[in-house]
């Protein structure tokens, strides 16, 4: 399966999901998709994932003690 497929229909999904909670006044989760959704784009863009701050970070600890 294309990555670019899976990239665009994941940020397609959550387009719809946050458009459909706006539709029904769910100001909160429209919110939470739309985080998600600018979340998506930045981990693409960059490479950064919170995967790889959390390794960074075990092993930052490791070294201290």
């Amino acid at each position: 399966m294309d990555s670019n497929l899976l990239y665009y229909g994941g940020l397609g999904l959550i387009a719809i999901l946050a458009w459909m909670s706006y539709q029904n006044d769910k100001m909160m989760m429209t919110l939470i998709f739309l985080g998600v959704g600018a979340y998506f784009i930045y981990s693409h863009n960059t490479g950064n994932t919170v995967t790889d701050f959390t390794h960074e970070t075990v092993d930052s600890i490791n070294k201290q003690l």
